[in-house]
């Protein structure tokens, strides 16, 4: 008989279990909804003069936040159109990228600038020590002497400010014997 009521027990007791559980999940759940619910009933009992971001701050002085629009009904002006400048596009290409020392090779640049402004400054840094502003015509060459591998690296500038980078890799190898 007692084995029957140890049953009985467990089976009550997982029971008070499941109910405080349950009851527990419920509070849970009415804390989540009850929190936002208390929080605006409390700001819509403040005074109109202490709602909006500067309620409470020294920061940002006293008084009622500005009404951003107008109190006659009128629309504000239009903001006009704001044009955003394109960037320069282009490529660089080496012609020949590899070889045996003295290597001169040739830089074909293309380069637009889709406002139609133009460029006003090439910066060329080669690599190897050797720096330039020669606006390219079709082709810019110079020649490598030593052997390495070495990046070359153009700057170009519109007249208005705006600039692109090209990088292109050459490599020099040891003069044949």
């Amino acid at each position: 008989m007692s084995s029957c009521c140890e049953k009985e027990e467990a089976r009550q007791d997982r029971a008070r279990n499941s109910l405080i559980a349950a009851f527990s999940l419920l509070l849970a759940a009415l804390a989540v909804v009850a929190g936002p619910l208390s929080a605006s009933r409390a700001l819509a009992q403040m005074p109109e003069a202490q709602m909006g971001p500067e309620a409470g701050s020294e920061l940002n002085g006293t008084g009622p936040m500005a009404s951003p629009s107008p109190s006659n009904n009128e629309m504000p002006a239009p903001i006009p159109n704001l044009h955003i400048l394109q960037p320069v596009r282009g490529s660089m290409i080496v012609s020949p990228p590899y070889g045996s020392a003295p290597l001169r090779v040739g830089f074909f640049v293309l380069a637009t600038d889709p406002e139609g402004l133009g460029f006003l400054t090439y910066s060329w840094n080669f690599g190897d020590g050797t720096v330039s502003s020669l606006p390219p015509e079709l082709y810019i060459f110079h020649t490598y002497q030593s052997p390495g591998s070495y990046v070359c690296e153009l700057t170009t500038t519109t007249v208005d400010g705006r600039k692109e980078t090209f990088f292109q890799g050459v490599i020099v190898q040891p003069a044949a014997h």
